[in-house]
């Protein structure tokens, strides 16, 4: 290849900077130091009064909750009734007493959004919300109230204390002792709307612990990469790729701060003489940077550009484009030529790596497929075990018939599919086996579209949810009522399988419905192994397409998958 003249990108690029923007950097970097000085200055001092402001109408606000709060925790003849250990009768009228006390407080105070009274020796809880808080948080703040009271980790003495509870943040003031407790809460979010706050478009205002981390705004501070210990003095900048300036103030009686972060517009709009000057100066030598613009755009972008369209072509699905190697800028030349031999690697490494991602789902659908429990089976030998003793020997050839018909479909291979029909037929068989080693059986009834026959499902999509039905049944004694159906449905265009399994038992415990709804953390799990196997290999197959939903009905509960189909692959209705 004929060698090409080339020069070293170092080179050009440092004698282009040097000719040129060192002087204009130079007078616009002790321009922008003056200025940036003066104008925090006073910005600084603007918006510390401002904080004062605020931060005395917020503690204003929490001193007068502290004197209503702690006069009738003083004064209140039911407050004393409740710390002394009341009755059953006398805990409930005296707290419905005093929560009627405190609950005018949540509607003549913005600061407080609720009010609790919790006694430990009288076991009495009552508590009054705004409207603003849904139930799960609701149960959330209480659990983490009647923990505190249970703990005693809070007194009287130690006054406003932030706490996160459920993300989100809160001030709590305790009033009493000794495991009885009126509580107020604020919201630290909605402080600021309480101290009569207008948000302006440049400032962020933020509560924080005096460790300096975010309480409130913290998906913004994290956001700007904001640090908000990072200061000395009255204020100090930080956040990236923007600047703000960090003024706070710590609220009195309370282990919080109200912080601003204020954006960068206003640091110059009033310039002195010798701004004015240096101004003039930064002027002239800007005069200069279209000739550097050109130079560079010719040298240095346009070969980027070149490789940034080469790249974009290849992020596209392109992998046969290459980049250009015309640049007479050496490490430009370079980088074409390193990037072209790179992508060669890289669509060698792609079909590999293709290769090793369908083998690792083979492997772990095929042990989904084996993790299994080997109860049933224990059962079947023990119920064949009594047949025999009693001499039942036509019932013991019905039930090993339907024995090896259950083990020979359990151990197919976990990439087959079966068609919708034989694992109906597989879910009659189980229950026959019912049938015949139990005393009650269960009854199942089944209802499938016939367009679905013939649809393929992966095995155990159906018969996992049965065997967890007739698992868990209620009562041993009773019948268990089992219903099994697969319909069409229809949904902002898209069809659906519908796979529904519901029965009488005594359906899902709470922990169990938050484990099985809840995403699917790995290939093993020691707990519900049938349940999630069935998620997990739905997930693999079908992708984020495919929906579930387990919930109770009371009685018993209902399994439920949703996969998504499309009309040519439904079958013909039977004739009626």
């Amino acid at each position: 290849m004929e060698k090409r003249k080339v020069q070293s990108f170092r080179r050009l690029l440092l004698a282009s900077v040097f000719c040129v923007a060192l002087p204009l950097a130079v007078m616009l970097i002790v321009n922008s130091l003056y200025s940036i000085r003066a104008f925090n200055q006073k910005i600084a001092d603007s918006n510390q009064r401002t904080v004062d402001t605020y931060v005395g109408q917020i503690e204003n606000q929490l001193s007068t909750v502290d004197d209503a709060m702690a006069a009738i925790a003083a004064g209140s003849a039911d407050f004393r009734t409740l710390s002394a250990g009341a009755g059953q009768l006398q805990a409930h009228l005296s707290s419905y007493a005093l929560l009627n006390q405190i609950k005018p407080m949540a509607a003549s105070y913005p600061a407080v959004s609720a009010l609790f009274i919790y006694s430990r020796p009288s076991h009495a809880e009552r508590d009054v919300f705004t409207e603003d808080f849904t139930y799960p948080q609701k149960q959330a703040i209480r659990e983490y109230i009647r923990a505190a009271v249970r703990e005693d980790s809070y007194s009287t003495k130690m006054g406003w204390r932030w706490a996160v509870v459920d993300e989100a943040a809160y001030l709590l003031r305790f009033y009493g002792g000794r495991g009885t407790y009126l509580v107020a809460m604020a919201p630290l979010d909605k402080l600021m709307s309480a101290a009569e706050w207008e948000p302006e478009r440049e400032v962020v205002a933020s509560f924080t612990t005096l460790d300096h981390e975010p309480l409130t705004q913290r998906e913004f501070i994290e956001a700007h990469s904001i640090d908000l210990g990072g200061g000395r003095g009255n204020y100090y900048l930080s956040g990236s790729p923007q600047k703000y300036m960090i003024i706070g103030r710590q609220l009195n009686h309370a282990d919080c701060s109200l912080v601003f972060l204020v954006g960068g517009a206003g640091y110059l709009e009033t310039l002195d003489p010798v701004q004015i000057w240096l101004l003039a100066l930064s002027l002239l030598t800007v005069l200069l940077l279209p000739l550097l613009i050109l130079h560079i755009d010719r040298m240095i972008v346009s070969p980027v550009e070149e490789l940034k369209r080469t790249m974009t072509r290849i992020r596209e699905g392109d992998l046969q484009a290459s980049a250009s190697a015309q640049s007479r800028v050496l490490e430009f030349w370079e980088m074409s030529e390193t990037f072209n031999a790179m992508m060669g690697q890289i669509k060698d490494l792609k079909i590999e790596s293709y290769e090793k991602e369908i083998e690792n789902q083979k492997a772990e659908l095929r042990y989904l497929q084996l993790q299994m429990r080997p109860h049933f089976f224990l059962n079947g030998l023990k119920s064949l075990y009594a047949m025999a003793q009693q001499r039942e020997y036509e019932k013991i050839q019905r039930m090993t018939l339907a024995f090896s018909r259950h083990i020979r479909y359990i151990f197919r291979d976990s990439m087959d599919f079966v068609p919708l029909g034989r694992e109906l037929e597989h879910v009659q068989n189980f229950m026959e086996l019912q049938a015949l080693s139990e005393a009650y059986p269960p009854w199942c009834t089944i209802t499938a579209d016939p367009r679905l026959r013939e649809f393929p499902i992966p095995p155990f999509s159906i018969l996992t949810f049965v065997e967890n039905s007739v698992k868990h049944k209620a009562d041993p004694d009773l019948p268990l009522e089992i219903d099994v159906k697969a319909t069409v449905l229809e949904s902002d265009g898209q069809l659906y399988m519908d796979l529904a399994v519901s029965d009488s038992g005594r359906g899902f415990s709470e922990e169990v419905l938050q484990e099985i709804n809840g995403p699917f953390q790995g290939a093993y799990t020691e707990h519900h192994v049938g349940l999630n196997n069935v998620k997990r290999r739905m997930r693999l197959i079908y992708g984020d397409q495919v929906m579930y939903a387990f919930f109770n009905t009371n009685p018993g509960c209902v399994s439920e998958i949703l996969i998504p189909i499309r009309s040519e692959e439904l079958g013909k209705e039977e004739p009626k």
